[in-house]
């Protein structure tokens, strides 16, 4: 566990922090798999993924050695192709997930359209005997049925409206502290909290750290009140 002073966060693709109390702060998002892999205590999880992206790319896709590699990885060796940053990267680290079986339901609540396919590729999840669900707002993902142990993962770029590189037009901090009201007891009840950071995503260098200042305090406060 770490004490973090947020007005000093800077961009750091291997920054993973253990905040206690379940709960991981990276900037690339990709560690998520790393901590959900070392961290878990059981098989199956929901997982709720709320960002502005889908992050559903699959890299592992017509590359059948290294998907077996994939299966028959240990948590350790997991880490290790984390690292690596290759086949599992920032936008396809829910889909590792799924094909090993860690995660067997999806609950995306995420704001980019017009970009490719929404989600995940509907073969694959039937390959896999997943399934997913797409949510409008977030008082639907609020009450969606949750079956199984929880997984709430968080993008702060998702308070972002700019489609600019490093550009920030974020949400109001009412805004913000809203939607972090109404999932409250989605993260009180997840057995881990995975936040990405992601930088110039997520706007300005002082963005991100306002963002990260401003939702890590509540997601930990959530977590001391569950």
């Amino acid at each position: 566990m770490c004490e973090l002073d947020f007005d000093t966060l800077n961009e750091d693709d291997l920054f993973l922090a253990n905040l206690g109390r379940g709960v991981w702060l990276m900037d690339d998002h990709r560690w998520a798999l790393k901590v959900w892999e070392t961290e878990r205590k059981n098989n199956h999880y929901t997982l709720i993924h709320a960002d502005y992206h889908w992050d559903s790319c699959y890299d592992f896709h017509d590359q059948p050695d290294e998907e077996q590699q994939l299966m028959r990885a240990s948590a350790h060796q997991i880490s290790e192709l984390v690292a690596q940053g290759e086949l599992i990267r920032y936008d396809s680290f829910i889909a590792p997930a799924v094909k090993r079986g860690t995660v067997h339901t999806v609950h995306f609540y995420c704001l980019q359209h017009g970009i490719g396919d929404d989600a995940l590729d509907g073969d694959f999840l039937t390959s896999c005997g997943a399934r997913q669900i797409l949510h409008q707002t977030p008082e639907q993902l609020a009450c969606a049925e949750i079956a199984g142990p929880l997984i709430f993962d968080l993008c702060l770029d998702l308070f972002n409206r700019s489609n600019r590189w490093a550009g920030g037009n974020l949400w109001p901090d009412v805004e913000i502290d809203a939607f972090l009201e109404v999932v409250g007891p989605l993260v009180a009840a997840s057995e881990m909290v995975t936040v990405s950071m992601s930088f110039n995503y997520s706007g300005t260098p002082q963005d991100t750290r306002h963002l990260t200042k401003r939702v890590v305090p509540q997601l930990l406060a959530r977590r001391d009140n569950a």
